[in-house]
């Protein structure tokens, strides 16, 4: 039986009549340290169901514009191949005019979603919210790696960067040749408020990808990691952001990747579970600049 988001009960059976698509991909061929983002997608729609469906803050019940669980796409290899399904299967969503959500898996499959986006809308924004930059041109003999996706992206879109906390010097020097410095960790930490406006500040006027991988949080919030590093995003923090960019009205998709589940731990999985639907509820509930 195939896993839904919020389960049986929460979800539309027909995609057409959802307006919300979750796009499970199991796939972490190329994870270097901790393996086990390939069941980071069913951790999460297993967990999903037994979260509230009102959120208190907005007032508001997000599920009922309709959730749509796709079955998992079918981990294929090369990486690069594994980015084409996904590219396909996010296209097929925007065509019939739903709202995609990519959960991984590692982040290699990011590729693929914003392939797919920029073929429907053009000039694109992404913001990553990582602990680790990923612009690596090549890393274990594949520039496919999760540790290049973002620089497969950067020369196709307006990349923001948020909550880095590690890299190479190489990736150090491309970013300082490049002119665009990420916000640190230590930097949201500093002055949370301030860094969410210079986010703001940095983004064109067009449609967000906002990527999100689960190190970005601190350990202490998200240990269910590949690569987990101290230092990073609280909860409250990571919100801040959420909630500053649902306002803009100009996020088109995004995904949550990354997590690799710790047995007998389920804290991880809910947590990143009630990340996306409160993520969800920031861009659909009623206001201004939403829905």
């Amino acid at each position: 039986m195939t896993l839904a988001f919020l389960g049986p009960e929460g979800a539309v059976a027909d995609p057409s009549r959802a307006r919300i698509h979750f796009i499970p991909v199991p796939f972490d061929a190329t994870t270097c340290y901790r393996p086990g983002a390939r069941l980071g997608p069913s951790a999460i729609l297993a967990a999903s169901p037994h979260m509230e469906w009102y959120d208190e803050e907005l007032d508001a019940e997000v599920w009922r514009l309709g959730l749509y669980t796709r079955p998992p796409l079918e981990p294929v290899l090369p990486p690069e191949a594994m980015i084409e399904a996904v590219r396909a299967a996010v296209s097929e969503s925007l065509s019939v005019g739903a709202f995609p959500v990519v959960l991984g898996g590692e982040h290699s499959v990011t590729v693929g979603a914003v392939s797919a986006l920029r073929e429907r809308v053009g000039d694109l924004a992404v913001v990553q919210f990582d602990a680790h930059a990923d612009l690596r041109e090549n890393y274990q003999g594949s520039p496919y790696s999760h540790a290049c996706v973002m620089r497969r992206i950067w020369d196709s879109a307006r990349v923001r960067q948020v909550g880095i906390r590690s890299l190479s010097r190489p990736e150090m020097e491309f970013l300082r040749a490049e002119g665009r410095p990420p916000i640190w960790a230590r930097e949201v930490k500093a002055d949370c408020a301030g860094a969410v406006r210079r986010l703001l500040d940095g983004l064109p006027d067009i449609p967000v990808y906002v990527t999100i991988d689960l190190d970005c949080l601190d350990p202490a919030v998200m240990p269910a990691v590949g690569t987990p590093e101290p230092g990073g995003l609280s909860w409250d923090e990571i919100l801040a952001f959420l909630r500053a960019l649902a306002g803009t009205g100009r996020v088109a998709a995004f995904d949550v990747v990354e997590l690799a589940p710790l047995p007998g731990l389920a804290a991880p999985e809910y947590t990143a579970a009630r990340l996306v639907y409160k993520f969800l509820t920031y861009l659909f509930a009623p206001g201004p600049g939403r829905g």
